[in-house]
């Protein structure tokens, strides 16, 4: 509320739900607002210099039932039960009760697969680790949002893929779930036995310009590459389009993650 020199007075810490810290001397120090035209209130406001250049905060979500497990990429994965109403906040699967040490605590996407309902986690640590693999797919067991290490008593597991440099998305298709790279597509099945999931390379030297660019539409998918349309009904192929040279030639390719197809 006031200034005297170099110190500030009436400073509120931990308001709103934030968590009181502390700041080392000389540390700039920026008033947040919560009225006014300056008002920092999220979506609408002015983007501050600082983001660019950086991860748009895409969010993946997949229904577990009534309930939802959701995840921002490159973040923590959540849940959050619906028979505790929206007044309730999803809590970190991690924190679950009866989780164990091996629950993925970062995650670039997520996904629930319709029948079987296993919990994918795609790029994402590995058991006992730290670091974020892009290319590794780990799954709970059947029903299970708690159990993620492999034993002779559950199908939890995991694989990694080869081809590319990151997962980018996934879908799921009639009796597979379609696995982006970003050079390739894979095909992930249930086998039914140990090592319970498998996956086939469908198609190699591809592109997906974004998470959300993709959709299945009478059991076709779809997806816009980074410079072409393709299209999946069994076979990889190029979709003709009257207007790629319109599109690609006025895009602006460092805004690829807000693509969205539908």
């Amino acid at each position: 509320s006031g200034k005297a020199t170099n110190d500030l007075t009436g400073c509120t810490r931990g308001a709103s739900g934030t968590t009181a810290a502390a700041h080392s001397s000389g540390a700039v120090v920026t008033q947040v607002t919560t009225s006014g035209s300056s008002a920092w209130s999220g979506w609408g406001v002015a983007a501050s210099s600082g983001g660019v250049g950086q991860q748009l905060r895409l969010w993946s979500q997949s229904n577990f039932g009534e309930d939802l497990v959701f995840a921002p990429r490159g973040g923590g994965m959540y849940y959050w039960d619906a028979t505790t109403t929206v007044a309730s906040r999803g809590i970190l699967a991690a924190d679950l009760p009866g989780a164990d040490a091996n629950t993925p605590t970062l995650v670039n996407f997520i996904y629930v697969s319709d029948t079987s309902r296993f919990v994918f986690a795609f790029g994402c640590v590995d058991y006992g680790g730290t670091e974020l693999d892009p290319m590794l797919i780990r799954w709970s067991d059947q029903e299970s949002l708690t159990v993620w290490y492999p034993a002779a008593t559950n199908q939890a597991g995991s694989l990694r893929l080869s081809r590319g440099s990151q997962i980018v998305t996934a879908l799921q298709s009639r009796q597979e779930i379609l696995v982006f790279t970003d050079s390739s597509l894979y095909s992930l099945q249930y086998l039914g036995a140990d090592p319970w999931w498998g996956s086939q390379i469908l198609g190699d030297n591809i592109s997906i310009i974004g998470e959300n660019a993709a959709a299945i539409a009478s059991g076709v998918t779809y997806w816009m590459g980074a410079d072409k349309f393709y299209i999946y009904d069994g076979t990889v192929k190029t979709l003709k389009c009257d207007l790629r040279q319109f599109i690609y030639g006025d895009i602006n390719l460092n805004q690829n993650e807000q693509v969205f197809a539908g």
